[in-house]
């Protein structure tokens, strides 16, 4: 078995990957994501301190009352809102913009005209046509939930310039304003028609759905919840799975940030807290099997996939310079279960090589959470956390300081963290055996 993992498997594996980098939509997306990452790294920041610090039911707020403390407490609040609006809440046009451009240039097009057209094709099909709304744009498109759209979209538009008349946009120097007029006017024609179509494909949607055509392809990812039968274990697993997926493919999934912060599960987290403070119990709760008692506190530590567990393994095993970066700048949110840094970096979006730890490292730290649980080694947690309250740390307080919880909690990091280990391991001979081969091309080109 260890001959054929070695001579068959994993070279296949890694052959496979290679060639899949070399997509070009696959490095349109790696030069997209590379580009729009320090805009999201800062917002990502901003909303972690705002919502640890600088909001009154953060985590360092509530322990240290910061509020009390902090001077100008409430401006810094609204200046790191501000912030968080102009970064990461509109990351999808800069995206839309980019991925045109990439895929433009590509193919040697007029890579300025494709962007702008792309940006402004996707600004025209978040219009809000409702009547009596004073936002022109549906808003809470503009963000991470529009990046997927907002990719695809510009790599079609980028590859729709290939057919433009003109091969390359004149070069500044070299050209007069009235070339580049010209140039300009070339690609009229596509422009308009691009522009007509969105308009039209935007209130044609508008008609049944309010938010937009990225609400429609929510709609398509919507969780069937208590649709779902059989046991409760299977049916946690295959939601977080869903989530998971919905992550990896650039869409924010439901089990978000915001739910892991305050553990809200509805009736059946209300049920298990009043049971907890009318019997002074926590291991008979009625719901012992719920999001709050077992995804949340035990399997979302950094975010969704665990993301605090992949940048340990990367620290643990990875030499190269600019993996560890990333994950350095990604730990200061994934601390308070902010993945966005990690997922855009490094990226772990559409990366085929960190799909299957993405999904399964929740899955294992719930099963051992329900085994726990099941033998009564351990209460469920019950009891509601400040928001950004760091991964570890959740179970631990949401049982009232069971030291059980704690442990458990650390030995799911553990266990995490060695599932991703191999995967970063493989990733790392995938880039080499990548950049070798586009080194080999640069060099074949000149």
């Amino acid at each position: 078995m260890e001959t054929y993992l070695q001579t068959k498997l994993l070279p296949g594996i890694i052959r496979q990957s290679v060639r899949i980098r070399r997509w070009r939509m696959y490095r349109v997306l790696k030069q997209t994501l590379a580009v729009i990452f320090p805009f999201i790294l800062l917002g990502v920041i901003a909303e972690a301190l705002n919502s640890t610090v600088f909001s009154p039911r953060g985590f360092f707020a509530e322990i240290y009352h910061l509020q009390t403390v902090i001077p100008f407490y409430t401006q810094i609040q609204h200046i790191l809102s501000v912030l968080q609006a102009v970064t990461i809440n509109l990351s999808a046009p800069a995206v839309a913009f980019l991925a045109a451009k990439f895929m433009a240039h590509s193919y040697h097009k007029d890579e300025t005209l494709a962007g702008l057209t792309s940006a402004l094709s996707f600004f025209t099909f978040n219009l809000n046509f409702s009547p009596g709304q004073h936002d022109t744009f549906l808003i809470q498109n503009l963000g991470y939930r529009g990046l997927f759209f907002a990719f695809w979209l510009g790599v079609g538009i980028g590859w729709l310039f290939r057919f433009g008349k003109i091969s390359q946009e004149p070069a500044l120097k070299e050209s007069s304003i009235s070339d580049r007029v010209t140039n300009s006017l070339h690609h009229l024609l596509l422009i308009n028609l691009i522009l007509i179509i969105s308009m039209a494909i935007s209130y044609a949607i508008s008609l049944i759905a309010a938010d937009g055509i990225i609400g429609v392809i929510y709609s398509f990812f919507q969780f069937p919840g208590t649709r779902l039968t059989g046991h409760v274990s299977i049916r946690l697993a295959l939601l977080t799975t869903m989530n998971a997926l919905i992550w990896w493919a650039g869409l924010e999934g439901p089990l978000n940030l915001a739910a892991a912060a305050t553990q809200g599960n509805g009736t059946l987290g209300a049920d298990n807290l009043n049971y907890a403070l009318e019997h002074n119990n926590l291991f008979n709760v009625p719901h012992p099997y719920t999001m709050s008692t077992i995804y949340y506190p035990f399997a979302n530590f950094g975010g969704v996939g665990m993301m605090m567990a992949l940048i340990f393994a990367i620290f643990i095993v990875s030499r190269r310079h600019s993996m560890r970066e990333i994950a350095g700048l990604g730990l200061a949110p994934a601390i308070v279960n902010n993945p966005v840094a990690i997922l855009v970096g490094l990226p772990v979006i559409l990366n085929p090589l960190l799909l299957i730890p993405f999904i399964l490292t929740p899955l294992v730290n719930q099963g051992i959470a329900w085994f726990v649980i099941r033998l009564h080694i351990m209460p469920p947690p019950v009891y509601t956390v400040p928001t950004g309250t760091p991964g570890p740390f959740i179970a631990f307080l949401g049982t009232n300081g069971n030291w059980v919880a704690l442990v458990v909690s650390l030995l799911c990091l553990l266990v995490s963290t060695l599932i991703y280990i191999p995967f970063v391991r493989l990733t790392m001979i995938v880039n080499d055996e990548a950049a070798q081969l586009e080194a080999q091309d640069e060099k074949a080109l000149a």
